[in-house]
């Protein structure tokens, strides 16, 4: 039986017609901006617009793609696994004994904070693509799901 089951995803991206009408919407208003330069002789801000617009697409589709990584946290009788699987499929999964595990959540510069899962000399960084509250709530859970002695 399994106590806890935690998959941890960053923000969804836009989907494809929102995507599609925001490149649109630019392009049009690049276009109008573009044939004002164009009229007034100044015709090498052409490439220029190209290339933001190649930009602005190739940043939609890099935020789709890094959308499907993840994170998973389960805690079951066997102990805590953490898989972190990359946005190109790869994984990485890791085992550790709750009665060892330690959780910590590292303060920097306010709001950030990092949160860790410690276990006999070994740190795992743990939600990278949430957002510091979304960390807080997660070591919150842990916390509360973890037995209270950690080997530190």
């Amino acid at each position: 039986m399994t106590t806890l089951d935690l998959k941890l995803m960053p923000p969804p991206p836009l989907g494809a017609r929102p995507a599609l009408w925001i490149v649109g919407g630019t392009a049009f208003v690049m276009l109008l901006v573009s044939a004002r330069f164009v009229a007034l002789g100044a015709w090498p801000i052409l490439p220029f617009v190209v290339v933001d617009l190649a930009l602005l697409v190739w940043a939609f589709r890099a935020a789709a793609r890094a959308s499907r990584a993840y994170e998973r946290l389960q805690l079951d009788a066997s102990g805590l696994h953490y898989s972190r699987v990359a946005a190109d499929g790869s994984a990485r999964a890791f085992r550790l004994e709750p009665m060892f595990t330690s959780v910590e959540l590292e303060t920097l510069s306010p709001p950030e904070n990092r949160l860790w899962l410690g276990e006999r000399g070994r740190r795992l960084l743990v939600g990278r693509c949430l957002s510091p509250r979304e960390r807080q709530e997660v070591y919150a859970v842990l916390k509360r799901v973890l037995p209270a002695r950690g080997y530190r």
